[in-house]
């Protein structure tokens, strides 16, 4: 028989509101809900529920080899969104949102930003609002589809499990961004000759046709690959040098091996 710790009393856990980047979209291809969340825990625009961490989900990140595997966002998404049952699943600009979102409950909305002025060398730092960075969402399926000449493409952004395994197993430029936008389609509909409409969600077929199809057809393929991954949290910023006035763009760059800290 369990017995009452009156310790805990005071420590249940407390969920807040977010939207996903992706409302949830790729998640209920064609209306279908993949098994990916529990039964009510994605809402029907797109919302989850997100806690801070605790003294146990942040030690996760002491663990060396979870974070160099890139084991230990998995774990702690599974701990702290609620309903969350396969986070290997979820597309990276997702897991990335849900990151920050733990991130900020956690230790706070603020972050320091440091870059060298391309102009005169000088160091900058700034103090950047996690919450104010703008997202950009995916706001209806028909983003996900592409139409050209007698094909429909129907593509998702990339998921972050594949992503990194994507990463580490090429060891070239031109093999991982055609395995990215393999990945990233999940089926091919094509008219053949006679009029009939044939579905092809095969991986190897998918990524034997984009190997082979003409260069002007792959220019369609990889403006609707780019402008699909697109969505998520922007994290490049609007900044000028301190020293000499220079105005340029720098990325808010995410150490995850020292994300969740205080240190900020």
């Amino acid at each position: 028989m369990s017995q009452f710790n009156p310790l805990l009393q005071t420590q249940e856990p407390v969920y807040y509101e977010m939207d996903l980047p992706s409302r949830g979209i790729p998640y209920r291809e064609d209306g279908t809900m993949v098994d990916i969340f529990q039964e009510g825990a994605l809402s029907d625009d797109g919302k989850v529920q997100v806690r801070a961490l605790t003294t146990k989900d942040e030690l996760i990140w002491t663990d060396q080899k979870l974070v160099e595997d890139l084991k230990a966002p998995m774990i702690i998404l599974k701990n702290t969104v609620l309903g969350l049952k396969k986070p290997e699943a979820l597309i990276r600009a997702d897991v990335e949102a849900m990151l920050l979102q733990a991130r900020v409950l956690t230790y706070g909305k603020l972050t320091k930003v440091s870059w060298a002025c391309s102009e005169c060398r000088s160091a900058n730092e700034i103090t950047v609002d996690y919450t104010k960075l703008p997202i950009k969402h995916l706001e209806s399926f028909d983003q996900l589809m592409l139409n050209f000449k007698n094909y429909q493409i129907y593509m998702i952004p990339i998921i972050f499990k594949e992503a990194v395994e994507i990463q580490k197993a090429n060891d070239n430029s031109v093999s991982e961004q055609l395995d990215k936008i393999v990945s990233c389609i999940q089926r091919v509909d094509v008219t053949d000759k006679e009029g009939k409409k044939v579905t092809v969600t095969d991986k190897m077929m998918i990524a034997q046709w984009v190997e082979q199809v003409n260069p002007k057809d792959f220019k369609h393929i990889i403006n609707h690959f780019t402008e699909v991954n697109k969505v998520g949290t922007v994290m490049d910023l609007d900044v000028k040098c301190s020293h000499c006035g220079y105005k340029e763009k720098t990325d808010v760059v995410v150490d995850i091996t020292n994300f969740f800290s205080d240190e900020d």
